[in-house]
Order: C-alpha cells, then sequence, then structure tokens
C-alpha cells in the first residue's frame, strides 16, 4: 500500500521539520499499513525549489535513516509543484521534478482562484509529454462552486488525487461533501495523506481508505492500484467520470449531497 502525497522530507518545506519528525511520520505509516510513500516537497517559481538531482539526494539521505531503524518503508521522490507561467519552459529544461521520475507530475493550483493562465499551461504540460495529476481537487473553492471544472478538465485527461484527510472531514463540511462527490462521479483516481506532520495534518491514510470503502465497492482496491501504478510510470486504472445531463451536469448533483446524509 502507498501513500502517493507526503510531505516527509525534513527540512525543505512547511512539512517534517527535521529528521526526528520524518522518523516518526515513517513509523506511523508503517503502523498503518503502508509500505511506500512518494515524498511531494512543495516546488514553486519562487521560494520552495529542488532540482531532480538535489530531490533524489535528499530522498536517498531519508531512505537511509529509515533503513538503519528498521522500518519497512520505501520512499520514492516527487513533488508538489505549484503552476506558474513559465512552468512548461522549466520542465522541457528538466528543472521540474515528477513522481519517481516518471511522466506523472502532481500540480497544485491557488485553492481560492485559478489563474487565468491555468487552461494554457494545463494544455501545455499534457503536450510536453505529461501525465498530469491534480491534487486535492475537492479542496479548491472555484472546484467547490462549479464541479463542472474538473469534471471537463478529467474528461480531457486529467487525473484528481484525494486527500485521505478531507474525506474526514480534516477540511471542513464543504470539502468532506465535494469528495464524496468527487468520487461518486469517478472523478477521483489516487489518494494521498498529504501528512505534514505529527499532529497538524497528521497521517491518516487508513482511517481515509475505511471511510471511502463504505462509498463504492471495489473503489478503494482500484486507487490503492493507481498509486502503484504511478510508481511503475503505467497507465491509470480510469472509469469514465459520470455526468448527468438530464441534472444539468454536476452542479444540481452537487447542491443534492449538501442535502443528504453522507454514508448510508
Amino acid at each position: 500500500m502507498l501513500d502517493i502525497h507526503s510531505h516527509i522530507l525534513p527540512g525543505v518545506d512547511d512539512g517534517a521539520r527535521n529528521i526526528e519528525t520524518a522518523l516518526k511520520i515513517a513509523e506511523e505509516s508503517v503502523r498503518q499499513g503502508l509500505t511506500g510513500i512518494v515524498a511531494t516537497p512543495h516546488f514553486m517559481e519562487e521560494g520552495y525549489r529542488m532540482t531532480p538531482a538535489e530531490l533524489k539526494e535528499r530522498v536517498e539521505r531519508l531512505q537511509k535513516e529509515i533503513d538503519d531503524k528498521g522500518l519497512q518503508l520505501r520512499v520514492y521522490p516527487g513533488a508538489e509543484v505549484f503552476i506558474y507561467p513559465s512552468l512548461v519552459e522549466d520542465f522541457e529544461k528538466g528543472l521540474v521534478p515528477t513522481i519517481n521520475d516518471g511522466r506523472y507530475i502532481l500540480l497544485e493550483l491557488p485553492l481560492d482562484r485559478f489563474p487565468v493562465y491555468t487552461e494554457e499551461v494545463l494544455y501545455n504540460l499534457k503536450a510536453a509529454g505529461t501525465e498530469i495529476i491534480l491534487c486535492h481537487p475537492e479542496r479548491y473553492q472555484e472546484i467547490m462552486k462549479n464541479p463542472d471544472i474538473f469534471y471537463n478538465w478529467v474528461k480531457e485527461g486529467i487525473y484528481g488525487q484525494l486527500n485521505t484527510g478531507s474525506i474526514l472531514g480534516v477540511f471542513g463540511e464543504r470539502v468532506k461533501k465535494t469528495a464524496v462527490l468527487l468520487l461518486k462521479s469517478n472523478t477521483i483516481h489516487l489518494l494521498g495523506s498529504d501528512v505534514h506532520s505529527l499532529d497538524r495534518r497528521k497521517q491518516n491514510f487508513r482511517d481515509g481508505l475505511e471511510r471511502i470503502a463504505l462509498l463504492k465497492d471495489g473503489l478503494v482496491e482500484e486507487l490503492l492500484e493507481n498509486n502503484q501504478r504511478v510508481i511503475n510510470n503505467e497507465k491509470l486504472l480510469s472509469n469514465d467520470a459520470l455526468y448527468n445531463k438530464k441534472k444539468k451536469g454536476f452542479m444540481r448533483k452537487f447542491r443534492e449531497y449538501f442535502t443528504k446524509p453522507l454514508f448510508v
């Protein structure tokens, strides 16, 4: 079992502050049944930023510490890449880390409002040969207001990664309800904890899986299979996104979820 999104790498962003915290996150991850975790530190135009070579060296250093402690956990390199206008140019120069040096890139957007250049960057990243995984789509204000935005991106070949904390209510009720909608509508393909520390944004992968399992038979197994396929640089399993024309897309369906129990 593998976690596709974490901030376990120590001393590089707002995640694990030091090696001691990183090792405790690793211990908790193993306790929850994980055998692999992708280190996805923030990567931005300015501020948090490491080249793929620097990232690989940091991951190898952390892996040695984990091995020395006797923990059965494999750490893979990756990054949570925040969108910016010249992202595609930097990617083509080999400056932008991908997950396990493959073709999958974990992309983050601003939580409140998407930049005017978003669609252009998405298109050009795809044209450059990447497979785009949008991290935690359930947390973006624009998708919460209009889930059709994400539905249309999924139809264009973009994948969605849900935070397990979202389904548990860590980010509030509206995010949780959006998470349920996206899961039930086949627009989520991967799972990550987005763990940052031992208390705030803690490791909750196992609890999230148990809640997701209540929604649909076989869904957890499919999501976990896709997590592994990303590491192997393989094509993902993908059910067709559901769209109800009678109800005018996601928006009408979305409102219904706000008046119904989440788990029945």
